[in-house]
């Protein structure tokens, strides 16, 4: 599969991203960056509670712990919920022909269900590798192999 004019990468993680469109050929891509996301993600103690909740049972004053909710998960799922929810506005405008996903698999997986109709319609490839940490030239060349595969 080769990478179309116009179609656009999403290369993602649970703290960065970058959206990126190809603005080359199929034979010579050449990626312009159009959106850049970060997310500042705190420890849990300056964030809310870093100690699980207890409860006290009335009957015998038993005490126990329960589940902490885990504050980077959910940080991390609300900054991939945003930024599907700015693919979706784009595909709604009708700005994006095509789209290849790039993610770790946990990301990947936290951001399938939140990608339907005609969003879902234009992703022609998910790819399950992390490209956040690399300059742009590289990542065309990793995504251009991972399409070759």
């Amino acid at each position: 599969m080769k990478l179309k004019t116009g179609t656009w990468i999403l290369v993602a993680d649970g703290a960065h991203a970058l959206v990126l469109e190809n603005e080359g050929t199929a034979v010579a891509p050449k990626l312009k960056t159009l959106r850049v996301y970060d997310q500042d993600n705190p420890p849990t103690h300056q964030q809310g509670r870093d100690q699980p909740p207890r409860t006290i049972q009335s009957a015998d004053g038993r005490r126990s712990a329960q589940e902490a909710p885990d504050l980077h998960q959910i940080a991390e799922d609300r900054f991939i919920a945003g930024i599907v929810a700015d693919l979706e506005a784009d595909c709604a405008r009708g700005d994006i022909i095509a789209l290849v996903i790039a993610a770790p698999p946990v990301a990947l997986g936290r951001m399938r269900p939140g990608i339907k109709g005609k969003l879902l319609q234009r992703v022609v490839a998910w790819i399950d590798k992390d490209f956040t940490g690399h300059p742009v030239p590289a990542i065309t060349e990793a995504i251009v192999r991972a399409l070759e595969d």
